[in-house]
């Protein structure tokens, strides 16, 4: 239908057979339903805030005419005709990701999940939530990444990484070109496999020397092309894991051989050098603390101007421009964590957020590595990243965890994700509260086998049906289910579970659980 050809959300004429009519409500993902002349039958309150229509308004109303988006009009009407004729499911009974329309006519990204009722002859029901925002993250995470990978295949400069043992991990296209080899031949093997061993064995203990010291190098090699040598200036720095600890060695090599034979390869080089910095996403610098205390960036790249909006010739000037920025107790966290570089000579690792000019708030990620000159004077090399789309996609992705958490909590309610392990036991991996409100007692506490720590909870005539539940999900199907559970705190409640496997991993599955026990009505006042 709509969710093969055109991207949509199916309904039903009434609330699926396996759903009772209360837990509807009470879920937090959109249940939207249409009979099989098109019309929207039923539509609960996540519905209603998913895209904007009461219930009293949508009942009744086209599908076609309201949440699929105008140009998918057509395709969908054809494709939900077929449907009825031919009895096709194709699309049914998985999760899909599809465009909508919300009422005030802006496009949603939805993730949705649509089954037949009666093979289709009462209409359809479908359980769908919005994943717009997720999918935004994703867009910018895909730019940052293809800018970084854009950087690395057009540059001039011939970058290689590997492991700690030596092996390559990686070449750009100027390696490849300057040393006439593919990478798919080279990733994996030892420079003594494709080096002189005289060569290899200068290269590979410069490479320990990085990895022992933990700091960058810079050393002129030549290296044989031909009847020719060729002289590079090789940069080493380590490539440090998430506890800063180094797990590779990565080379930037510039072929520095006309510059050395001539002045004007000297200015050549040079300024492929800028180049290269410039196309560095953020601000690459050098800043310098004098003995007596005297601060000063002595040099800065082109990008301050994308990461704090002044220009390059101002900050060269005078140091506290970037530094005024960040709010009062920043600029003091800023200063200490440079004195502590300074003194340690460790990596400097910074984050905080700067308020330009014209108001707005950029979440700085600063990274350099200190070096002691003679005089006393240290000197750090590093970048200052502009990290603004991935903090707010941060912050905006634990906003949305918390008001789930909040809104599930406040239902009754127990979303979950599972994994389905080799051994036939299924270990829980995320959940939105710890389930006390459900099971009398945190699932926490009791493990992370959540399908056998339910099932010392459910009621011994329930067992039966519990155990074919899970050999369901086990193997990759959707599956529902109503039983009682005794809680840890002795009390019997009814609940509702319901799984969905994941399309791209069936081991995995996403499922809520809702108690569907009726609420005690207080006594009538006579």
């Amino acid at each position: 239908m709509w969710a093969q050809e055109t991207g949509g959300v199916a309904v039903q004429t009434a609330p699926c057979p396996a759903v009772p009519a209360g837990a509807l409500s009470a879920t937090s993902l959109a249940y939207l339903g249409i009979d099989r002349l098109g019309l929207i039958t039923d539509w609960n309150p996540a519905a209603e805030r998913m895209f904007g229509w009461t219930r009293a308004e949508i009942v009744g109303q086209s599908v076609a005419d309201t949440i699929v988006l105008p140009r998918m009009r057509a395709a969908f009407l054809v494709e939900f005709t077929r449907h009825l004729v031919t009895g096709d499911t194709a699309g049914l009974g998985r999760r899909l990701e599809l465009p909508a329309r919300h009422r005030d006519g802006h496009e949603l990204l939805i993730e949705i999940t649509i089954d037949p009722v009666n093979n289709g002859a009462d209409g359809f029901c479908a359980f769908a939530h919005d994943s717009t925002g997720r999918r935004e993250a994703e867009q910018a995470l895909w730019e940052s990444n293809s800018l970084v990978q854009a950087i690395l295949d057009h540059t001039t400069a011939v970058i290689s990484a590997k492991d700690s043992d030596g092996r390559y991990l990686f070449v750009n296209r100027e390696f490849e070109r300057r040393f006439q080899v593919a990478a798919g031949e080279l990733v994996g093997r030892t420079e003594a496999d494709v080096l002189p061993a005289a060569l290899a064995a200068a290269s590979q203990e410069r490479d320990e020397q990085v990895l022992r010291s933990a700091t960058a190098s810079t050393t002129l090699e030549e290296i044989p092309a031909g009847d020719d040598v060729q002289q590079y200036i090789v940069t080493r720095f380590p490539l440090l894991d998430p506890a800063g600890l180094p797990r590779g060695v990565c080379s930037i090599s510039i072929d520095d051989t006309a510059r050395r034979r001539s002045a004007e390869a000297l200015r050549r080089s040079e300024e492929r050098f800028e180049r290269i910095v410039s196309n560095m996403p953020g601000m690459a610098c050098r800043f310098e603390v004098t003995p007596d205390g005297f601060t000063s960036y002595t040099y800065v790249s082109d990008g301050c101007r994308e990461v704090f909006g002044v220009e390059p010739e101002a900050v060269l000037a005078d140091a506290n421009v970037v530094t005024s920025l960040f709010p009062p107790e920043q600029q003091q966290a800023l200063r200490a964590s440079f004195w502590e570089s300074a003194y340690s000579l460790e990596l400097w690792r910074w984050e905080g957020h700067a308020i330009l000019r014209d108001g707005q708030r950029r979440y700085v990620q600063g990274i350099a590595r200190p070096e002691r000159l003679p005089d006393g004077t240290v000197v750090w090399d590093g970048l200052l990243l502009d990290r603004t789309r991935e903090k707010e996609a941060e912050l905006e992705s634990a906003r949305t965890r918390r008001h789930l958490n909040q809104l599930i909590s406040s239902l009754r309610g127990y979303a979950f994700t599972v994994k389905a392990q080799p051994d036939g036991s299924v270990r829980g991996v995320y959940s939105t509260t710890d389930g006390s409100e459900i099971f009398g007692g945190p699932m926490t506490a009791h493990g992370d086998s959540l399908a056998s720590s339910i099932a010392a909870l459910v009621h011994p005539e329930d067992q039966p049906k519990y155990a074919a539940f899970w050999d369901s999900t086990r193997a990759g199907r959707a599956a529902d289910l109503n039983c009682r559970i005794i809680g840890y705190d002795g009390v019997q409640r009814s609940v509702f579970i319901r799984l969905r496997p994941r399309p791209e991993d069936p081991t995995t599955l996403d499922g809520v659980c809702c108690d569907m026990t009726p609420v005690p009505t207080a006594p009538a006042l006579s």
